[in-house]
């Protein structure tokens, strides 16, 4: 199981400097996609701020997080005279995506804070879903590359060529995530550098 995380070094008080913020990402109907919900009470952003360090997933450290599975549809070996191969090997991803919400949204009047939050939340969904859409590219690899396994002497042989192949995309399943984490870090604090110095440059 992956577990894929949304961790800002700032939440609320860097988007209050933010007016969108957006990712292109869509999950495909053959997913199994469920998301949980914990609750953020407060009315200032160091208020909101610190009640996600309290309640948020791996004890406060992350906004958001997701953890996604690969499982089997359908997966058959067939027998024949040049060996053992499968002949079909379909994956699916099961996953279940947590979420913040923001109990105390529609009792503050604060106008850029409700913005601020809607903008974090969004951004939050979108990031998880597009952890699912990775997830999704590589459910699709492990079964056409086990599809293109030679066929095999014995189907225990079969399994063993067949269990190197899921280590392998396991771990190439795994950078990936953690690069794509890795650029979207990078890119917010852009964003929160740049943000910081227009809000000193109009003050």
């Amino acid at each position: 199981m992956t577990k894929s995380i949304f961790r800002p070094k700032k939440a609320l008080n860097g988007l209050l400097l933010l007016t969108t913020l957006s990712i292109a990402g869509c999950v495909s109907t053959s997913s199994t996609v469920t998301t949980d919900f914990y609750t953020v009470r407060g009315q200032t952003s160091q208020q909101i701020d610190r009640d996600l360090r309290r309640k948020g997933p791996l004890k406060g450290h992350a906004l958001a997080s997701a953890a996604i599975r690969f499982t089997p549809v359908s997966v058959l070996q067939a027998q024949s005279a040049d060996g053992c191969r499968f002949s079909t090997a379909k994956f699916k991803v099961i996953a279940n995506i947590t979420l913040p919400r923001w109990q105390d949204r529609n009792a503050t009047d604060d106008r850029n804070l409700r913005r601020a939050w809607d903008g974090l939340a969004t951004y939050a969904k979108l990031h998880e879903e597009t952890h699912v859409k990775i997830a999704e590219i590589y459910a699709q690899k492990l079964g056409s590359t086990l599809m293109a396994l030679p066929p095999q002497k014995t189907c225990s042989r079969l399994d063993k060529q067949a269990e190197k192949v899921v280590g392998t995309i396991s771990r190439e399943h795994d950078r990936a995530q953690k690069t794509f984490d890795a650029r979207e870090q990078a890119r917010l604090a852009r964003l929160f550098k740049e943000a910081e110095r227009r809000s000193r440059s109009q003050s």
